[in-house]
């Protein structure tokens, strides 16, 4: 697939197919109303939007000619929505989760990311969220970018492309927690090489 650069609307009518069919797969396909209420939903949702049956049909008319939506076959009454977001983007569960969690909550720092995409599927360990987000970046169009760190901000933030390149500075690997040990346990350890450094010490005189 050639660019792809979705409108702020298309962005989220498709996120959030994404998003209920993992979290609500009983309700999923999804009908227009279905999928507006889902798009306007205030919480989890950055930015709050305000989208109408017409926008949510235009926006699926637009994601349909670009072959990420579908309309379901098998709906017997209302016409239903399903999406085809990892196999036209060739993305894999993990990466999926990642996208569609930025497309619907806006930048995410690193443990934010792993936090709220970990119920899309999305990966829990570090390492694992450090290689998807490489997989995402590391693409002909980048899909991710790390945003520069605004005034005050402890953390960067990362953001999907999709509605443009949000700002993005080049891309850094993201850095991988490591566990530390907490005072007690290095305490404790330190106080352990000590004893044995002392034992060592007296078997060297006793071979004296």
């Amino acid at each position: 697939m050639s660019e792809l650069l979705l409108s702020p609307a298309e962005a989220r009518v498709l996120a959030s197919l994404v998003e209920k069919s993992v979290t609500t797969p009983q309700y999923y396909p999804m009908t227009v109303n279905a999928i507006m209420l889902a798009g306007n939903q205030k919480s989890s949702r950055s930015p709050v939007m305000s989208l109408s049956e017409g926008d949510v049909g235009n926006a699926l008319n637009r994601l349909e000619e670009l072959k990420l939506v579908a309309r379901d076959s098998f709906s017997a009454r209302a016409q239903k929505y399903r999406h085809q977001f990892s196999p036209q983007l060739l993305l894999k569960p993990q990466t999926a989760a990642i996208l569609a969690t930025l497309m619907l909550r806006g930048p995410q720092t690193l443990a934010e990311l792993r936090a709220n995409a970990s119920g899309l599927g999305g990966p829990t360990e570090g390492e694992a969220l450090a290689a998807a987000l490489n997989d995402l970046a590391d693409r002909a169009q980048p899909l991710v970018v790390l945003l520069p760190r605004a005034a005050g901000q402890k953390e960067a933030r990362y953001a999907h492309t999709l509605c443009g390149d949000a700002g993005g500075t080049e891309w850094a690997e993201p850095e991988v927690p490591v566990a530390r040990p907490d005072a007690g346990v290095l305490a404790a350890l330190e106080a352990r090489v000590q004893a044995l450094e002392a034992r060592l010490a007296e078997l060297e005189e006793l071979i004296k």
